[in-house]
C-alpha cells in the first residue's frame, strides 16, 4: 500500500490544487503542493526497512489494457528506492523554494498543479512494472515540461521554448513507442520482469534483429528526453521557464529520465546499443562542456553543463556500470539543484539579471547565496569534499579499460571545473559593473538552498565510505594514480577559471574570443532551422494558402447546414406541453418495440 502512495500523493496534490487552488492564495497553494510531495518523500523513507528485508516490492492494482503484462503495477527494486527518495526530496525543496520565488498574481494554481503532476509522472517512470505504464509516465513528463517551461504566458520566448521542447521530444517518444511495440510483438509481453527473462534468449548471437532494433529505438527515446546528441537542442532554450522549473527539469525529473530508463532496462537492451549509448554520451559530454565555456547567460551555462553531466551518466550506463551511473545521477541532482536555486536567488535579488557581463561583486551582498552556490560549484567541478568528486571518480573507474572514454571523462571534468569557477567568479568575486539595488532572498528560499548544499557536501562521502548504500554493488575502487590525475586536472581547471576571470569579462576579452566560438553550439541548432524547420514551415504555408478557398467554402457550407438544421429543430420547440408529452411517448414506444424485436 505504501508503494502506491508514492505517485498517488503528488497526483492527489495536483487534483486538490486544480479543484480548489483558485480560491487559495499563492502561499497556501504552494504549501499544499509542497506538502503532497513531502508526504511522498516520507512514504519513501518509511519503505527503507521493507526494502532492506525484501529486495523486490510489488503493488498490483489489476488489469488495465488487453495487452500481456500491461497491468497497473508498481515495482520497487534495486535503485528504485534511491531514485524515489531523490525525486520526492529534491522536488519538495524546489516546490518550497517556488513559494518565495514566484511573483504575486495569477498563475500559482496552474504552476503547482503541473509541478505535482510532474513529480507523479517521474515516479511512474521509476516504479512502473511494465513498459506501457512507464510510457504513460514518460508522456506525462513531456506534457508537464511543456506547461512549466511556457508558464509565463506573457513572454513569447517562453512559449516558443515550450513548443520546441515538446516537438523535439515527440521524435524520441515516437521511436520509444515503436520500440515498445517491437518488444511486445517479439516477447509477447511488456512486463519488464518478463522481458528480462525473454531477453536472455533473444540477445544471443543466433537470434533475429528484433530486440536489436527495439533497443535502438528505446535509446533514441532516452537521448531525446535526456537532451543528448543530436536531440539536445531543446534544453538550452528551456531556460526561458521560471528558474525553479529549470532546477526541477535538470535535477529531479525530465532530463534524468533517459538515464533512469537505461538503468531499468539494462538487462533487456542489446549490448551493441549500450555501447552506442556510452559513445554518444562521451561525445555529448565533451561537446556540451565546450559549448558551456562560451555562454554569457547564467542559466545557459548551467543548462549546457547538465547536458554534459548527463552524457557522463550515459557513459557509465552504457558500460554497464550501474552503480556509477546512479551515483552520479543522484550527486548531480543535489549539486545542480543547488546551483539553479542559487542562480534563482541571484536573479531574484537583482531584479531578473542573468547576464554574466552585468553581474559581479555579489559575494559581499549575498553572502549566504554565495556560500551555497560555491558548494554547488564544487560539485560541478568534481572537487572534494563535494559529492560530484566521488561520483565522477566512479565513472572514471568504470571507463578505466577504455582509454578513449577515460580521456573524455577526465577532459570533461577539467572543462567542468573551468566553467564552474568562471561563473562563480563572474557572479560573486569579479568587480561589479554597476550599482543596482540588491535584496536577499526570503527564508522560504534560503532553507531549501541550505539543505541542498548540506546534502551536496555529505552525500558523496557517505556513499564512498559505504555508510549510505545505493542498493547496488560498487564496480571497483579508484586507483591512486587515477585519483591524482583527476584531482590535478580538476584543480587546474578551477584555478585557471579563477585567474582568467577574477577581474571580470572585459579583462578576459582574449579568452572570451576563443571560447565564444563554441557559444552557438557549433551550429547544430542553426542547421536544424535551415534544413528542417524552415522548409517544413514553407511547405505548410503553401499548402495552407492553396487550401484556404476550399476551407472557406467548407466553413460556409457547415454554417449554412447548421442554420437550416437549427430552424428545423426550433419548429419542434413549440412550447406546448402536450406536444412534448406526445414526442416523449412516441420515443418510448419506439425503444420498447426495438428491444422486443432484438
Amino acid at each position: 500500500m505504501t508503494l502506491l502512495l508514492l505517485p498517488l500523493l503528488p497526483l492527489g496534490g495536483a487534483l486538490v490544487i486544480a479543484i480548489v487552488g483558485g480560491r487559495l492564495g499563492r502561499r497556501t497553494t504552494g504549501a499544499v503542493g509542497t506538502a503532497a510531495i513531502a508526504l511522498a518523500f516520507g512514504a519513501a523513507i518509511s519503505m527503507v526497512g521493507s526494502v532492506a528485508e525484501r529486495p523486490r516490492l510489488e503493488a498490483q492494482l489489476g488489469p488495465w489494457l488487453p495487452i500481456p503484462g500491461a497491468d497497473l503495477s508498481l515495482v520497487l527494486e534495486g535503485a528504485g528506492l534511491a531514485l524515489a527518495l531523490m525525486v520526492t526530496g529534491v522536488s519538495a525543496l524546489i516546490a518550497l523554494y517556488s513559494i518565495g520565488y514566484l511573483p504575486r498574481g495569477p498563475g500559482a494554481q496552474r504552476y503547482f498543479v503541473a509541478l505535482d503532476l510532474f513529480v507523479a509522472a517521474m515516479l511512474l517512470i521509476v516504479l512502473a512494472g511494465n513498459l506501457v505504464l512507464l510510457f504513460a509516465g514518460w508522456e506525462l513528463v513531456g506534457l508537464c515540461s511543456y506547461l512549466l517551461i511556457g508558464h509565463d504566458r506573457e513572454r513569447p520566448a517562453a512559449g516558443h521554448a515550450a513548443v520546441k521542447a515538446f516537438v523535439v521530444n515527440r521524435v524520441g517518444d515516437a521511436a520509444f513507442l515503436v520500440g515498445i511495440f517491437l518488444f511486445a510483438a517479439t516477447a509477447k509481453t511488456v512486463n519488464i520482469g518478463e522481458l528480462r527473462t525473454t531477453a536472455i534468449e533473444h540477445l544471443g548471437p543466433d537470434t533475429g534483429p528484433a530486440f536489436l532494433v527495439a533497443s535502438a529505438l528505446v535509446l533514441v527515446g532516452a537521448l531525446a528526453k535526456s537532451a543528448q546528441l543530436p536531440l539536445h537542442v531543446w534544453l538550452p532554450d528551456a531556460m526561458e521557464g521560471p528558474t525553479p522549473v529549470s532546477a526541477l527539469i535538470h535535477a529531479a525529473t525530465m532530463v534524468t529520465a533517459g538515464v533512469v530508463l537505461l538503468i531499468r532496462l539494462r538487462a533487456i537492451l542489446s549490448p551493441e546499443v549500450l555501447v552506442a549509448a556510452s559513445l554518444i554520451g562521451a561525445a555529448t559530454a565533451l561537446f556540451a562542456a565546450l559549448v558551456a565555456l562560451g555562454q554569457r547567460d547564467l542559466k545557459r551555462v548551467l543548462a549546457w553543463s547538465t547536458i554534459s553531466q548527463v552524457g557522463l551518466m550515459f557513459v557509465a550506463a552504457g558500460l554497464g556500470a550501474v552503480f556509477a551511473a546512479l551515483f552520479h545521477l543522484l550527486a548531480h541532482a543535489f549539486f545542480k539543484a543547488t546551483l539553479f536555486l542559487g542562480a534563482g536567488a541571484v536573479i531574484h535579488a537583482t531584479g531578473g539579471e542573468q547576464d554574466l557581463a552585468r553581474l559581479g561583486g555579489l559575494g559581499r551582498r549575498l553572502r549566504w547565496t554565495a556560500v551555497t552556490f560555491a558548494i554547488g560549484a564544487l560539485g560541478l567541478a568534481a572537487l572534494p569534499p563535494a559529492s560530484g568528486f566521488f561520483s565522477k571518480e566512479s565513472i572514471a573507474v568504470a571507463a578505466i579499460d577504455q582509454p578513449l572514454l577515460l580521456a573524455t571523462v577526465l577532459l570533461t571534468g577539467a572543462l567542468s571545473a573551468f566553467y564552474a569557477a568562471r561563473i562563480f567568479t563572474l557572479v560573486f568575486l569579479a568587480p561589479t559593473t554597476g550599482s543596482r539595488p540588491v535584496h536577499g532572498p526570503p527564508a522560504v528560499m534560503v532553507l531549501p538552498l541550505t539543505l541542498l548544499a548540506i546534502v551536496t557536501l555529505g552525500f558523496g562521502a557517505l556513499v564512498a565510505a559505504h555508510i549510505l548504500p545505493l542498493g547496488l554493488g560498487r564496480e571497483s575502487e579508484t586507483p591512486e594514480w587515477l585519483l591524482i590525475v583527476s584531482s590535478v586536472l580538476g584543480l587546474g581547471g578551477a584555478a585557471l577559471g579563477w585567474i582568467l576571470y577574477r577581474r571580470g569579462l572585459p579583462q578576459a576579452a582574449g579568452i572570451e574570443r576563443i571560447v565564444g566560438r563554441a557559444a552557438g553550439g557549433f551550429g547544430v541548432d542553426r542547421f536544424y532551422r535551415l534544413m528542417l524547420v524552415r522548409p517544413f514551415a514553407a511547405v505548410a504555408r503553401e499548402l495552407d494558402q492553396r487550401a484556404e478557398p476550399a476551407n472557406e467554402r467548407a466553413v460556409d457550407g457547415v454554417a449554412t447546414l447548421a442554420t437550416r438544421a437549427s430552424v428545423a429543430v426550433r419548429r419542434l420547440q413549440s412550447g406546448s406541453l402536450r406536444g412534448y408529452e406526445t414526442l416523449l411517448l412516441t420515443g418510448v414506444v419506439i425503444l420498447l418495440a426495438f428491444w422486443s424485436l432484438r
